[in-house]
């Protein structure tokens, strides 16, 4: 009950995509946080927009929660 309502919450303040787009990188990412997908890839998959996906990532980037290593390969960093 507690994680449906946080999720709900997430939800209303950053939107569904933003939401959906962290859930994906979460479940695609391996062990040490490394997700190896391009973002047309990710875009096709997560079913979001380049240009929302786009600013999602700016957004993870800014907040130091993503980091891209090069084309294809982002680093997760999930702050304790």
């Amino acid at each position: 009950m507690f994680l449906l309502l946080v999720d709900k919450i997430c939800k209303e303040i950053l939107g569904q995509k933003f939401v959906s787009v962290i859930e994906f990188l979460l479940k695609n990412a391996d062990k040490g946080g490394f997700i190896t997908l391009t973002q047309d890839e990710i875009c096709k998959l997560a079913d979001v927009s380049k240009p929302t996906l786009s600013k999602i990532f700016k957004t993870l980037e800014t907040k130091k929660i993503l980091k891209k290593i090069k084309n294809g390969v982002y680093k997760l960093s999930i702050p304790k």
